[in-house]
């Protein structure tokens, strides 16, 4: 019989930790506790209810079940029913911000990293002067091919003083962006850092554009890019295949 892991990984500092004690590590380690130690798990007899002011009364204690229940799911690699169980913790519980993060670390866990961005995003917004959040946007935004956007939210991120995990995890992504860019850059002749960067902006917005159908919008921005960065395949691709879905075959070919 395979014997049961008692331990897992932190998924904000990689420290490890018995799988029963997880949320209590992200909450006592990386956040301050809840009302001074109040968001520990209590008595089903006893539960703790807090009225928000705005017509909602949240159940702490079940919340907390639910939190602790849903980190021994991820520490047994359930990653998918995990999700489900924090998704049942509404949006006014106080410690909602580590919830969203941990749907997104299970997100990445299934290489479902667009929607790992979209609660990664969430957490930064609930608690926007919290470290890890900023590293793992930043992370998220690397897998969606936004390096401008990576290198933003890694530098909030210090900005925020991390602990010593959090910077030397954000340091060495701003690493490799930084060797992404110079070979990058290599085949740019006459383009800087800064330049490809607002490039790369205005090429994701053209991507948005694209998205949303409206051609002329896009054909603007990767026209822009295509004249300040002549060798831009991708951009030259992106206004072909405008074209032949519009019907201009000729314009299509030209930038093809």
């Amino acid at each position: 019989m395979k014997q049961q892991r008692e331990f897992t990984k932190c998924p904000v500092c990689g420290v490890s930790v018995n799988i029963y004690n997880l949320a209590e590590h992200l909450r006592s380690v990386h956040k301050e506790s809840i009302e001074s130690g109040a968001g520990r798990v209590r008595a089903k007899a006893n539960p703790l209810k807090v009225d928000t002011g705005n017509g909602w009364v949240v159940d702490i204690t079940a919340c907390e079940e639910a939190l602790e229940k849903g980190a021994r799911l991820i520490a047994s690699r359930k990653f998918k029913r995990a999700i489900k169980v924090f998704k049942t913790i509404p949006k006014e519980y106080t410690d909602i911000d580590n919830v969203y993060m941990l749907i997104g670390t299970s997100y990445v866990q299934l290489n479902r990293v667009e929607d790992a961005f979209t609660y990664f995003d969430k957490a930064v917004k609930s608690d926007p002067d919290y470290p890890p959040h900023w590293y793992n946007l930043g992370y998220a935004y690397i897998h969606k091919g936004h390096i401008a956007k990576s290198r933003e939210c890694l530098h909030k991120a210090l900005t925020l003083n991390p602990d010593r995990e959090v910077k030397n995890r954000t340091k060495e992504l701003l690493d490799g962006i930084k060797d992404v860019l110079e070979q990058e850059l290599a085949n740019k002749p006459g383009i800087d850092s800064e330049t490809y960067f607002a490039l790369e902006e205005r090429f994701r917005r053209g991507i948005d554009f694209m998205d949303n159908e409206d051609w002329d919008a896009a054909i603007e921005e990767f026209k822009y890019v295509a004249s300040i960065d002549n060798t831009s395949a991708k951009a030259y691709g992106n206004l072909g295949l405008i074209y032949l879905l519009n019907g201009a075959c000729d314009e299509a070919e030209k930038h093809l």
